[in-house]
């Protein structure tokens, strides 16, 4: 029996993971845990900022105008997006962001967060700590559901992609899950799961995400 497997992302990812557990021979139901709306809030971005974007969502909402200016990304994913966006000098730290910000290098530019209003890590902070002018706007909010977008009794296994994802499936109203596994792509996410099956990505991108499913426990 082909497993099926939940797909928690927002959207238009949870489109595209759909696509790449189906062809991995999943039976892939996409039922987002949250959604993205940009933030009207007016800002100015000075013309010699480098960019920084922890989430494709940021680049999507960004509200700057594409060019050839120094752009950092936390992972692949993220920078494939800022490139289709029509940045040209991206950089991918292909990982969390620790490793984000061993990626930045030392500028005397001012650097510019793009991120959702919540925000894990102390990316800035971190960049401040260097000396460096850095500063973070908010460009997007993201909304969680508050019931059941489907019946957990009708899959097999659900596909996490972020901690906000987990902190909503752990606050909607209690239902038997002891029959799922979850596909997480990373530890930290992970870690706030309980009562379930659990298998982590080992790197935070989807093909390792779908590997981790096919992985033998010890």
């Amino acid at each position: 029996m082909t497993s099926r497997v939940w797909i928690t992302r927002t959207q238009p990812g949870a489109t595209a993971s759909a696509r790449a557990w189906a062809e991995a021979g999943f039976d892939p139901v996409i039922a987002p845990l949250l959604s993205a709306h940009p933030v009207q809030d007016a800002h100015e971005i000075a013309l010699d900022a480098h960019l920084v974007f922890t989430s494709a969502h940021a680049v999507r909402h960004c509200g700057v105008n594409p060019d050839d200016r120094p752009v950092y990304t936390v992972g692949d994913a993220t920078a494939e997006v800022a490139r289709r966006y029509g940045f040209t000098q991206v950089v991918s730290a292909k990982g969390d962001w620790t490793d984000l910000l061993a990626t930045i290098p030392n500028t005397a530019a001012p650097i510019v967060h793009l991120s959702g209003r919540v925000v894990r890590g102390a990316l800035v902070a971190g960049l401040q700590k260097r000396g460096l002018n850095a500063s973070r706007i908010v460009v997007y909010d993201t909304r969680t559901v508050e019931d059941w977008p489907l019946d957990p009794a009708s899959v097999q296994a659900v596909a996490f992609y972020s901690p906000m994802a987990v902190q909503t499936f752990r606050a909607l109203p209690a239902r038997p899950v002891s029959h799922m596994t979850a596909y997480c792509l990373s530890s930290v996410i992970a870690d706030g799961l309980t009562g379930l099956t659990k298998k982590i990505a080992d790197r935070p991108d989807e093909a390792a995400l779908i590997a981790c499913s096919r992985a033998i426990d010890p």
